[in-house]
């Protein structure tokens, strides 16, 4: 920051926060910080049935071949599925469809850019496959070794446990041969140390919800089987493998999918146990990289904790289990992540249907852990997101696949129409939010031939802890939090805001060198 950019920030900033805190009693400023709440701070009603995995948008690429109820969609991206949407996307990002939007020679676009994303995937590619589609409980695919000659049994693939493994057969075998269950003083106590475990253990920040009758109804009501029902195919190299679409015709424009098998969702049934605590865990995503958003690189940065969240996932399931606890560690699969980020009094939700947590705003990836140790709950929190988002807008704006509404939070119901399209089968109802039409969203990744994180990158709440950006926080605790948006754009903040204007900016290049140029 230069000494005219240092000036401009501390004198308006200031000034403004200032103002703002001396027509405030410190008492209610004070609440307004973080405030507890005893029940979850959105509107659930009876309308709200719960939701199967096997709705979520990517999941749907599997099974779902009716044609979208948006004309804008099929227009725009020239794509007429869910499964058209998902296969292209997943066909792209694993090399069976060749990608032609953009010049390989575009910063954010180049094979140098593409390969940091695919190697930021790759933990969770190798070792927690499909987790990020909504497969709990998920099986890695590998090839045994030929002991005698060292060579991979081509022919011969095999399904083994993934780091989301719920396997708690050490516990019970633990516990059977006589060695205690670790005994904490009471659940405060147990809460202690959970948390200095599980960020020892790599997350950044850490909460605790209950399960109960409350937390219960944002568990998935089916979840998908392990292995998604594939099928084999023999790959160039020889090497048979087993995939939930045909890779071939997909590189032909083609779209052959094998739909997917769901279990009722039943925790003592399929993982031996009924938790009572669920550990919910948030992963900082990098902040330079998401400034050059939507390139391979922003993908990166949520791939790295895609990765960083399945190994820690294990990692802290693992402490539990030799504690003599029983663990199921998930990424996105098993429930709904946001709100019980939220439960367990991480964050607030957004227009753009994320948590914003007071510390990384949006830019966080979650995870959770279900367990049978009894943890003292956090309680969810409020600090003024809600009020926040209904009036700024600005993710909304800048969506460049035009999928996050302009329309006040509200509950949402079957049937609705937004400025973004109808509310889809992709969407729980009955539940106090902004619709995010996920169809659009997925569409725009696939049309765009990398996932888009500009709605993170463009938020007011998406500062790094450097003093200037703590002003900016501070002044969202203020009657002039509608102002920030404007504050934000006048420094220059998350770049062009018309998604066309960004992709061919200044600012998106200059954030492909400034990332490459941080070594």
């Amino acid at each position: 920051m230069n000494r005219r950019e240092f000036l401009k920030v501390a004198g308006v900033t200031t000034a403004v926060t200032g103002t703002a805190l001396a027509t405030k009693q410190k008492k209610s400023f004070a609440l307004e910080i973080g405030k507890e709440q005893d029940d979850y701070p959105y509107e659930v009603t009876e309308d709200c049935k719960g939701f199967s995995a096997k709705d979520i948008m990517f999941m749907r690429g599997f099974w779902d071949n009716d044609p979208y109820d948006d004309e804008y969609i099929k227009k725009t991206y020239k794509l007429q599925t869910p499964v058209e949407t998902a296969v292209t996307f997943a066909g792209l990002h694993h090399g069976f469809i060749q990608k032609k939007v953009h010049d390989p020679n575009k910063k954010g676009f180049r094979f140098m850019d593409n390969a940091l994303s695919l190697g930021a995937w790759s933990v969770d590619n190798n070792f927690a496959t499909n987790s990020e589609f909504g497969v709990g409980n998920a099986l890695v695919q590998t090839h045994p070794i030929n002991p005698m000659t060292g060579e991979k049994m081509k022919d011969t693939p095999v399904f083994v446990p993934g780091l989301y493994s719920w396997d708690n057969s050490k516990v019970d075998n633990m516990l059977a041969m006589g060695k205690p269950q670790e005994k904490f003083k009471d659940a405060k106590d147990a809460a202690k140390h959970v948390k200095k475990a599980a960020k020892f253990l790599g997350a950044d920040l850490v909460g605790i919800a209950p399960y109960n009758e409350r937390t219960k109804r944002w568990t998935y009501t089916e979840w998908p089987t392990p292995s998604v029902r594939p099928e084999p195919y023999t790959m160039p190299d020889g090497l048979k493998m087993f995939m939930p679409f045909d890779p071939f015709k997909a590189g032909k424009g083609e779209f052959k999918t094998f739909g997917v098998s769901t279990v009722k969702a039943d925790f003592k049934g399929v993982a031996g146990f009924e938790p009572k605590s669920i550990i919910v865990l948030a992963f900082e995503q990098d902040y330079d990289a998401f400034k050059a958003t939507p390139t391979p690189i922003s993908d990166a940065a949520a791939a790295k904790e895609y990765s960083r969240m399945a190994e820690a996932s294990c990692k802290i399931a693992e402490f539990l289990r030799h504690m003599g606890y029983k663990a199921i560690p998930c990424g996105n699969d098993t429930s709904i992540s946001v709100p019980l980020a939220i439960e367990a009094g991480l964050g607030e939700s957004s227009r753009m249907g994320m948590i914003v947590t007071q510390k990384y705003g949006p830019r966080v990836r979650l995870a959770k852990i279900y367990t049978d140790l009894e943890i003292q709950p956090d309680k969810p929190i409020t600090f003024g997101v809600k009020e926040f988002c209904n009036v700024c807008m600005k993710c909304a704006d800048a969506c460049p696949g035009r999928a996050i509404c302009h329309e006040p939070a509200r509950v949402i119901k079957e049937g609705m129409e937004f400025d973004t399209g109808k509310v889809t089968k992709s969407t729980m109802t009955g539940v106090e939010k902004w619709f995010v039409n996920g169809e659009r969203c997925l569409s725009f990744w696939s049309y765009n031939e990398a996932a888009c994180g500009t709605c993170v990158s463009v938020c007011p709440y998406n500062k790094i802890d450097e003093w200037h950006h703590d002003l900016s926080k501070l002044m969202t605790l203020t009657p002039f939090k509608p102002l920030l948006r404007s504050l934000d754009e006048m420094f220059g903040y998350g770049g062009p805001i018309e998604p066309d204007v960004r992709l061919e900016s200044k600012y998106l290049t200059d954030a492909v060198d400034d990332f490459w140029g941080k070594l």
